[in-house]
């Protein structure tokens, strides 16, 4: 199955080489092939399920259109609201030549969220996600640079492009470009309305991480400027601040360069957070035969015990046999025996996997340790679906491991 990113830009190593500098554009040749993420029967059941804005806004010609426009007052909760989205002022304003902009779907929409935690997964970048629906022979926004990288998959009909560096494109349903940061662009559609969805990648960059070694850096940084240095000889100026570069570069020499690389690897992400409550309720009916998914941050660990011993990449921790193991969910800990560390291995690349499946276990450790990670909200099982567990092949009983 290809990955994520080979789904959005086809070549990776193409898009790697182009990433930060050029825009690409990726024709496809199948026109539903992202329907698995966001179709246009998704557009009403998120305007008819009480949308609120700022998750949803609407513009004509690059001007955005006052709330009273597309929103009613409503009661909900025992409260009243009037940026409630109204379905029938959204058609009507959609009708007369508005785009309506679906935002943040990277944290309203499941299908979306979880397309886009797989992504940001394998790119490492934040990634967010937003939808835009412009009626035939309109414009939306104006022309603009985004502060972020973008992949526009074309999910419905067609769209005129005009791209800095790229020209005149057209992308219709299956395509996608990229379009770096600050790159100016803008687009139009013709004959047929457009449908499609925005994955913005918010870039880290090497800026980002010097600026957090200079926060631990040289207090020099942080005084004041002399009084009056606007009007004053520039001698006493000139003085400190070479000094303080002088602090700076000292600081700088002295990075440990693995450990800062380890630091960057370790930063949190977003995690999907999605399905909690329904994995709790069913946890006590949780069987060997069902899957669990990874929903937390990548997770940290480090032997108990040990002193020294920082948080690292899971991948990187060896315990000693019979040791235990704490273990970073992302604002929260457990401690675990070393020995399910293979298992956990497996569950943190966040794909689903069987229970009895996981390695390095015996079958009721497998289990203890599955309902232990959804109680943790670290996991949520998956919607069970017909399988045939008999072609399942699992360790010898000289092989298995049993959790204390």
């Amino acid at each position: 199955m290809p990955t994520p990113l080979t789904r959005c830009v086809g070549d990776v190593d193409e898009f790697e080489s182009a990433w930060g500098d050029l825009p690409l554009l990726m024709t496809g040749s199948d026109s539903s092939a992202f329907a698995d993420i966001l179709d246009l029967t998704d557009v009403d059941r998120i305007l008819s399920s009480a949308a609120r804005r700022p998750t949803i806004r609407m513009v004509a010609d690059g001007t955005p259109l006052d709330a009273g426009d597309y929103c009613t007052a409503l009661r909900l909760g025992g409260r009243h609201l009037d940026d409630v989205v109204d379905p029938i002022k959204v058609a009507e304003r959609f009708a007369s030549g508005a785009t309506l902009v679906l935002q943040s779907l990277h944290r309203t929409w499941p299908s979306v969220a979880d397309f886009v935690a797989e992504l940001q997964r394998e790119v490492s970048h934040p990634v967010q996600a937003n939808a835009y629906l412009t009626p035939a022979n309109a414009s939306g926004l104006a022309p603009h640079r985004d502060a972020h990288d973008v992949i526009v998959l074309q999910l419905h009909g067609s769209k005129q492009w005009h791209v800095e560096h790229l020209g005149d494109v057209q992308l219709a349903a299956g395509d996608t470009m990229y379009i770096p940061a600050d790159t100016l662009h803008s687009a139009v559609t013709t004959g047929q309305a457009s449908f499609h969805l925005t994955l913005g990648l918010i870039r880290v960059t090497y800026r980002d991480v010097i600026d957090r070694l200079l926060a631990d850096g040289p207090t020099a940084l942080d005084a004041p400027l002399p009084i009056g240095y606007r009007t004053d000889a520039p001698h006493e100026m000139e003085r400190r601040l070479a000094a303080a570069i002088d602090e700076t570069r000292d600081h700088l020499a002295t990075v440990d360069i693995d450990a800062c690389v380890r630091r960057e690897q370790q930063r949190r992400r977003r995690p999907t957070g999605r399905g909690h409550i329904s994995s709790l309720l069913a946890v006590d009916g949780l069987t060997a035969a069902r899957s669990v998914r990874w929903v937390a941050s990548p997770p940290l660990g480090r032997v108990v015990d040990i002193e020294g011993r920082d948080w690292r990449p899971l991948d990187a921790v060896r315990p000693p046999e019979g040791t235990r193991v704490q273990i970073d969910l992302g604002g929260r800990t457990i401690t675990v025996p070393a020995v399910v560390l293979d298992a956990i291995r497996r569950l943190q690349s966040g794909d689903p996997v069987v229970v009895d499946d996981l390695p390095g276990l015996d079958r009721p450790s497998r289990l203890v340790l599955a309902r232990r990670l959804v109680e943790e909200m670290a996991c949520v099982i998956e919607p069970a679906v017909a399988s045939v567990t008999a072609l399942h092949i699992h360790p010898s009983p000289m092989e298995e491991r049993h959790v204390q």
